[in-house]
């Protein structure tokens, strides 16, 4: 792989991740933002936002598995953790601090995979009939993932000359900050 070709799958990779964390940071702002949110999204349209944070728990998943899946599936080359660190690695840029912080990323995998492959990719009968709970973690775990993937993405970005990109945030005007404004603001004591 060229510095070049390096450079286009990183900052492909990269985009990814993007898109993974605005995933959960909308997750996140409606339904781990407090009581009164879930109370508000419950008056508004309860079976909407309980549908919707099935799809986007499911949805986050399957993302950050897709991330950190193995370099190659069957024939075919994957654009993951692995991947980025195989390339790194053959350019003689795999640093400490990359190996680290993908360590933290894939160590989230460990959670995941297991709900990825039984309930999302695949419905495996045993599980779904036994109500099996797979996939549970902490906040903190979470916070460890994302911190991870952050510093990945930095370190990778820097060795590969395209430098770093905190996409922490969401994106800004019309993102799902503004939904919860405008429900607060239509909310009322008749409303249903």
């Amino acid at each position: 792989m060229t510095q070049e070709e390096l450079q286009r799958t990183f900052i492909a990779f990269r985009e990814e991740c993007i898109w993974l964390r605005n995933c959960y940071n909308t997750y996140a702002a409606l339904f781990e933002s407090g009581e009164d949110t879930s109370r508000l999204l419950h008056q508004t349209a309860a079976h909407f936002f309980h549908d919707l944070n099935r799809i986007l728990i499911e949805y986050v998943i399957l993302q950050a598995c897709k991330i950190t899946d193995p370099a190659k599936f069957r024939k075919r080359d994957n654009l993951t953790v692995a991947t980025l660190n195989i390339a790194l690695k053959r350019r003689g840029l795999l640093t400490e601090e990359i190996r680290e912080h993908s360590k933290g990323v894939m160590r989230y995998r460990d959670f995941l995979a297991d709900a990825r492959n039984r309930l999302i990719s695949h419905l495996d009968m045993e599980t779904v009939l036994n109500m099996g709970a797979l996939g549970e973690h902490s906040k903190e775990d979470v916070s460890s993932f994302f911190d991870s993937l952050q510093e990945y993405c930095d370190a990778v970005g820097n060795v590969v000359g395209v430098g770093p990109l905190d996409f922490r945030c969401s994106p800004g005007r019309g993102d799902v900050i503004d939904l919860v404004s405008v429900l607060r603001r239509e909310d009322g004591p008749d409303r249903p």
